[in-house]
This record gives C-alpha cells, structure tokens and sequence, in this order.
C-alpha cells in the first residue's frame, strides 16, 4: 500500500544539491528500502519519467510552489477509483484531509498550502513529488487494465494482456492536457460500463446500511395460492420496484395473485433465473443476496471491462457468454440484441476477441476431435445407423488426404479415444448442428456463432449447452442485417453451401460477464457459471472501504462528473 504520510528524520534538505541530484538521490534510496515511511513499487518508471524531464518537478512548479489543478484533479480521481471497484489507499487515500483551496479533505500533499505560501524545494517536496507520481502511475494502470494480466487469473480468458506507457502519458501533461482528461481517456468508452459503475455505486450505499434478509415465505408459491408470507413477499418486490404498491394494497394481501406472480417473473427475468411466476427456493434464494455479495460480483465484472479494448469499435457485436445474451452494436446503440446458448460448464466458452468475415450459408460441420469420440462415437456404437440417419459422413486419411468411407466397414465398437484416426463431417440439412448459417470468424479455438436446429433450448432461461460454440436465436435477422440489402432468403434458397463476405469485417468480442445493465438502467445478475467471479474475487480482496460521500460528491464536482 502506498502511504503518502511524509515524516522524515531528519529532515532531507537540499541547500548542497540541485534538486534533480536530490531527486537522484531519493530514487536510489527509495530502491535500497531506507525512506521511511515510503513504499513504491514503480521506481523504474519514476527514473524514466524524471530523466526524460530533465529532473523537472511534475506536480509543482520550479520555486515548490503547487500545480493545485493537477494535484486536485489527481485527488479527485484518487476518491472516485473506488467507483469504479478499485481501492482508494492504493493510491494514498489515507492523506485525504483538507488544506486549502475550499477542498477540505483533499490530500495535503495533493493541494494549496493554506496560507498560499510559496514552500521551498525541500526533501518533502521533492519526495511528494514522486510519490504523487507514484500514485497516477499505478491508478493509470489500473483504469486502463493494464496492471492486471486475466489470463493468470481466468483460465478461459484469450484476450491479449494490455499494456500501458506511463511515463509517456506524464508527458502529455506538458502538452496542455489535464490529468482528469488523461485518466478519463483509460476507461471502457462503452455505455454499458458507466451503467455497471453507476450500480456499483448504488450498491456500495445499499452495503454500507446494515443488512437484515428479509423474512420471505419458504416452499412453493404459484398464482392462486393462499400464504401468510405473501404479505412480506409482496412488501420486498414493492421495494424492489416491480410491484405497484398501491395496485397491490386493493388486493388480498396474503394470496400469491397474477399481479404478485408477474412481478415475480420480472425479478426473475433481471436475476437470470427460470423464468415461469412460481416463487420457489432459486427465486428465494437471490431474493435474498445481499447487497454486498452483488457488489462482488459487480467489481469482478468492472474489471473484465478494463481488460477490453477501450473502444470496441463504431460496429461490433458483444456476447456475453455468462449471461446469454448478443448484442449489434452500432455508434454506441444496440441496435439488435439475441438470446444465445453458450458452453456448459465442462465445455465452457471461452473469451476472446476476433472478426466475422463472411456468412457461410448451409454449412457442413467438421468435428472436432474431443465431440467425435465423446460424443458421437459412444452413439454410433449404440446405433450403427446414428451417422446415416445424421447425415454425418466417416473420412479416413489415404495418401495424405481425407477420403469418405463405408462407416458399415468398421468395427466401430473397438474404437475409442486412443485409436480413433477418423474424421467425422456432418453434410448441410435439417439434421446439421450448425443449422442453416455459420459467421466466418477466424480463431484457434473452433468457436464460433451458427444457427440451431434445436431451438426449443432458447426457452430456457440458463442456456449452457453447447460445446463451447455459440448458438444464436433469430441468427437470420442479424444475417441479414450483416449483408445489407442483398435478400438472405434468396441466397439460403440453394442448398449448396454459400461463402458470402462481407463488405467490412465485424469485430466480434466474447466475454464473461455475469452482471449488465440495459438501456432502462436495469440490472441483470447471472450465476458464476464458470467460476470465474470466484477467482477474480480472490484476487482482488474484500470489498474496500468508500470514502465519505461527501467526499464523493466534493471529488464529483471538482471534476464535473
């Protein structure tokens, strides 16, 4: 943790020495561990940014006296880290005491003096002017993701790691730019991560209230039934905003009505649950999540967030592989948004980033190794007419290329995963896992977006089944957006599978996000399905502790948030 609390005995002083040699010499006993009182991590980049500017002062001007916007903007930005999940004393919250310039609370070593005196250039100075340094540095790595590498935490996450030059964003300072405009330029310029910050704030002063669960009825409730608990009941989905008081006082209290049963499905249809009106134990147990453990999962979900890019593009689709759901996004707007069925568990999707080329109409499907002897073997030696009756074609390798062969010309019960040398290939027809269209998206994994001739799977609510492709609901009307004007129909009329590119590629971006928020600030909470909430929450620790929200509200104005 970094601590900007400055005592220094004895005094360092700096009447024998230049201040840049002064700055040298911090450095270097910053790197031997003996400034006491001081922890820095970054003390590579400090050099580097110090050398580059001659060893001039950053956050002071050349007599000591203080840049107060960039030292308030930085404390500022310090305060309102915390919305965005991130621990304000790592940065040096615990200077936060006001010393002037009408900011009380403000670090003191990020403001005026409070006579508006003109300090000297002396050790504390000097060393201030590192260790607020020290401070952006590290909140700019963590605004922009860079300091946190998923792929060591997240097992499934395929996303390259960000990086970021600190010490040429320092410069940019001397270029007239403000630090508030640096830092805001590192955040995700997505709509939806400032809804997800705009909850996690919400939700941090719904945590900080003690928590009493409510006392909510047990067992099963469908519409009609009588419970004394309803009453209670229908007082949590009130609170909740998805039962009209007074609509609900004009009935009787204690009945599960179609009112109280709607309202149920709405709360359901926000948390990722079945939905179906019956009140029963998975609705009551979110029911009955505190505020905290959502704000978990809030914070791990921000943080996948800043591992984007920080722009996704003017037109992309985003697909949310923990909670079902694709969205076309197009200057900012969604302008399609799709059910989808994702990996299960023991196949799990995995994120990555990558681009839809083209459309491929009446696909065929090559296999992949793991499906054809899990899974399709253990069928076919169950049913010697499974791959026939699939239209799934058995090739083997003659003379360095894959020929079709007989599948009643093989003894297919003693094959198994180490003597499988097969590959199985279903032709394009009704029976086709792809269905009638497949997106070209280049990548290592073998995932992709495609139709389903199953979509009897998209009524249910938790949609894990795949092998770790992508199914979409209505994959026909985004076809179709895709190509434009060109009819879809037209092209899906022929049986023969089709490649047709598009005219620019679509980046396509998929990511495990277990919590969203739509355009009516609506919040939808997904389960762990992967576990991946757990391990990102293990890694970045108990929930820190908020500042004041007077502190908040100080900090919001001075930055006109």
């Amino acid at each position: 943790m970094l601590s900007l609390l400055l005592t220094l005995s004895p005094p360092l002083a700096v009447a024998a020495m230049s201040p840049g040699e002064h700055l040298q010499q911090l450095l270097v006993a910053g790197r031997q561990g003996v400034l006491p009182g001081v922890m820095i991590e970054q003390w590579t980049d400090l050099q580097r940014l110090y050398e580059q500017r001659d060893w001039q002062l950053i956050w002071s001007d050349a007599n000591g006296a203080p840049l107060a916007m960039r030292r308030q903007q930085l404390a500022a930005w310090v305060v309102l880290s915390h919305a965005h999940g991130l621990d304000p004393r790592d940065y040096g919250v615990e200077r936060l005491s006001y010393a002037g310039a009408g900011y009380a609370d403000l670090p003191s070593s990020l403001a005026l003096s409070a006579a508006g005196s003109v300090p000297q250039l002396s050790g504390e100075v000097l060393l201030n002017d590192l260790l607020m340094s020290h401070a952006f540095i590290r909140l700019a790595q963590d605004l922009s993701g860079s300091r946190l590498d998923l792929s060591q935490i997240d097992p499934l996450w395929r996303l390259p790691p960000k990086s970021l030059d600190p010490v040429a964003l320092l410069q940019r300072l001397e270029q007239g730019v403000s630090v508030d405009q640096l830092l805001s330029e590192l955040l995700p310029r997505s709509a939806e991560y400032a809804r997800l910050v705009t909850l996690h704030q919400e939700l941090t002063l719904q945590a900080q209230q003690p928590y009493q669960p409510a006392e909510l009825p047990t067992g099963l409730l469908r519409a009609g039934d009588r419970h004394p608990g309803v009453v209670q009941l229908r007082d949590w989905l009130s609170h909740q905003g998805v039962l009209n008081a007074a609509e609900s006082s004009l009935e009787e209290e204690a009945r599960y009505t179609d009112r109280v049963a709607e309202a149920v499905r709405q709360y359901q249809q926000q948390q990722g649950l079945k939905v179906d009106g019956i009140y029963g134990p998975d609705t009551r147990a979110a029911m009955l999540t505190s505020p905290a453990q959502k704000l978990q999962q809030v914070r791990a979900n921000l943080a996948r967030w800043r591992a984007l890019p920080v722009s996704l593009g003017d037109r992309y689709l985003l697909v949310r592989t923990a909670s079902f759901s694709l969205d076309l996004v197009e200057q900012g707007q969604v302008v399609e948004r799709h059910a989808i069925i994702t990996g299960r568990p023991a196949r799990p999707s995995l994120s990555f980033a990558t681009e839809v080329d083209k459309l491929i109409l009446n696909p065929s499907w090559t296999v992949p190794f793991r499906l054809a002897v899990e899974d399709l073997l253990p069928k076919q030696q169950q049913d010697p007419d499974y791959f026939e009756r699939l239209g799934i074609e058995v090739l083997a390798l003659q003379d360095g290329h894959w020929k079709p062969v007989d599948s009643a010309s093989i003894d297919w019960s003693g094959l198994s995963r180490q003597n499988f040398r097969y590959l199985l290939r279903q032709r394009p027809g009704p029976h086709n896992s792809l269905g009638r269209i497949r997106f070209g998206m280049a990548n290592p994994h073998s995932i992709f977006l495609h139709d389903t001739p199953q979509q009897s799977l998209f009524e249910a609510r938790s949609r894990a089944f795949s092998s770790g492709c992508i199914r979409v609901q209505g994959i026909g009307q985004l076809a179709q957006t895709l190509l434009g004007e060109a009819s879809l129909e037209t092209q899906l009329s022929e049986e023969t599978t089709r490649h047709l590119p598009l005219a620019q590629p679509l980046p396509v971006y998929l990511v495990y996000l277990s919590v969203w928020v739509d355009e009516q600030q609506q919040a939808h909470f997904y389960a762990d399905l992967y576990g991946t909430d757990a391990r990102m929450n293990a890694v970045l620790g108990p929930q820190p502790q908020p500042p004041s929200p007077q502190l908040m509200q100080l900090a919001q104005k001075l930055l006109k948030k």
